[in-house]
């Protein structure tokens, strides 16, 4: 019978060690954002009833080491009257900091901008209805190479 229980434990042991190894290979990035957890976020747009609606989508890529950073979100949300800018890391750029800013410019008032050596995303909203505004999304390359954004230079969304 102990033989019985040594292999019955074994092959229990060996079960939970394949458990242990699949949920560490297999699990996604910690803590990988969104577009919509962005936009939900009080750390984010704040829009908490998630509705907007997408004006532009930039990707960000970094040329140097052929890689994907990020895209750039500018939204609207009909709810809040606002318009947020976010700027969203992917890929293997996603989970690693490095500098990372969105910047709301909104015509007649003042600048919205987060910026930081942030992991997933920087997001910068305010109210807008009534007038035009300008944007920038950019993301600090991860291996080196510079920092890959962009920038509009002309009022946009007047309307």
């Amino acid at each position: 019978m102990s033989r019985m229980y040594g292999w019955i434990l074994a092959r229990i042991g060996v079960a939970l060690g394949l458990v242990f190894a699949s949920m560490t290979f297999a699990a996604s990035p910690a803590s990988a954002h969104t577009l919509r957890e962005a936009v939900r976020s009080a750390q984010g747009c704040g829009w908490s009833n998630g509705s907007y609606t997408v004006l532009l989508r930039h990707d960000l890529w970094d040329d140097l080491n052929n890689m994907p950073l990020g895209e750039v979100y500018v939204l609207w949300s009909g709810t809040y009257q606002e318009n947020c800018v976010v700027t969203l890391r992917v890929a293997r750029a996603d989970g690693v900091a490095s500098h990372t800013e969105a910047v709301l410019e909104r015509q007649g008032r003042t600048t919205v901008r987060d910026e930081g050596n942030y992991a997933h995303y920087a997001a910068a909203s305010g109210y807008a209805a009534d007038t035009c505004i300008k944007w920038t999304g950019s993301i600090e390359a991860i291996y080196g190479g510079g920092v890959y954004g962009t920038t509009t230079t002309e009022w946009r969304y007047c309307d």
